[in-house]
């Protein structure tokens, strides 16, 4: 909860200087600093992701498996028709 106060005080502070500013230079420098900044977050904050997504943990991988024979033996036994691994990557 603090964080959040701390945070809403340093954007009221920063939007009232911003108000301040009378040089168009001033507020096309900040508001390209501001892009910049976002922009490597968001890339660090993706790179972070795909690193997570990276990574299954043994057991995880153990059951996607179990799941994925239980639906082959149930498409055998029931008689589903499945797609063939080339169906599946055409459409991909």
């Amino acid at each position: 909860m603090t964080g959040n106060v701390d945070l809403s005080v340093q954007r009221d502070a920063l939007i009232s200087q911003l108000y301040q500013v009378d040089d168009v230079d001033v507020i096309q420098k900040v508001q390209r600093s501001l892009n910049r900044a976002l922009a490597t977050v968001k890339k660090v904050t993706a790179k972070k992701n795909e690193e997570e997504e990276e990574y299954i943990t043994k057991e995880e991988l153990e059951q996607r498996l179990l799941n994925a024979f239980t639906e082959m033996y149930r498409a055998k036994k029931e008689g589903w028709k499945l797609k063939t691994a080339e169906e599946l990557i055409d459409e991909l």
